[in-house]
């Protein structure tokens, strides 16, 4: 009873050790907490993959920074490594000048580990960045008439588009050469700009969490056709296609920090119940 009513003021450093302990161990060593898959949100972008054919292109936009980066960027690498295990062709664009870099960083780093493991993503034929286009709306706009000159006719890596054999079959950005587009958005410009300029083509985002309640309102009216939502989106993908990376560790971490704070609570107010008990017997 008496280590019990200690809980009552137990030092906070003791507390933010408990919880580096519990946050570090499955970011190193992940538990595998059980996870469900949501069949309306993150298993029609999985489906959207796994119905095209091997060659087929889709586009990705890099709408985001480095704030919302530990929640769209593992989104991105589960749904980038999907597309490479199908043998679909990648080329990413970027509505935000940050977000080009940190997706190109990330998948080019992504790109050699797979190539490692056998999976084909060698740029420039698997996959392509342009990445950042300045001028908003008009200049996405025009590159459903003429992609290349949109964009400028290069890449992030300074290659002209002539040089690079996947570009070669997306001289025009529509429904046919294109079979569906992904928006990682952590706000704006990001959704608004495809529900507008393309509205012919399947629309799929990966949002951060926080914005998930409003994009469900797309999603209810058929504009976007699925959701990856949040850090529990990205670990759920990462579980559909079987490869479990930092979405599940981040989760286990997320799990277990929860878990500690209730249990936490819970025996403070036993300690501090405990206390006024016999606080009050000695009175």
């Amino acid at each position: 009873m008496k280590f019990l009513e200690r809980f009552d003021q137990i030092n906070p450093q003791i507390i933010y050790l408990i919880m580096a302990v519990f946050l570090i161990f499955p970011v190193l060593k992940p538990i595998g907490l059980p996870l469900s898959i949501n069949q309306q949100l993150t298993r029609p972008v999985y489906d959207w993959i796994e119905s095209l054919n091997p060659g087929d292109i889709v586009i990705f936009d890099a709408a985001y920074g480095g704030g919302s980066s530990s929640e769209l960027e593992p989104q991105l690498k589960a749904w980038f490594t999907h597309c490479m295990m199908r043998g679909v062709k990648v080329v990413g664009l970027a509505q935000w000048e940050s977000g080009s870099q940190l997706a190109y960083n990330a998948l080019k780093s992504l790109s050699q580990e797979l190539e490692a493991q056998g999976i084909s993503a060698e740029y420039g034929i698997d996959w392509v960045m342009p990445g950042y286009k300045a001028g908003g709306g008009p200049t996405w706009r025009s590159m459903q008439d003429d992609f290349w000159t949109a964009c400028g006719n290069v890449d992030v890596e300074g290659n002209h588009f002539s040089e690079l054999p996947l570009l070669q079959n997306l001289r025009q950005w529509t429904p046919q050469t294109v079979k569906g587009i992904i928006c990682f958005s952590a706000g704006s410009p990001g959704i608004p700009t495809f529900t507008q300029y393309f509205p012919d083509h399947n629309l799929y985002v990966g949002d951060v969490a926080v914005q998930v309640a409003g994009t469900s309102n797309l999603l209810r009216s058929g504009q976007v056709k699925g959701i990856i939502p949040g850090l529990r989106g990205a670990a759920e993908y990462e579980k559909l296609i079987e490869r479990p990376g930092l979405g599940v560790k981040l989760m286990d971490a997320q799990s277990m920090g929860h878990l500690i704070i209730i249990i936490l609570v819970v025996l403070g107010n036993i300690g501090y119940r405990l206390k006024l008990r016999n606080t009050r017997k000695r009175a």
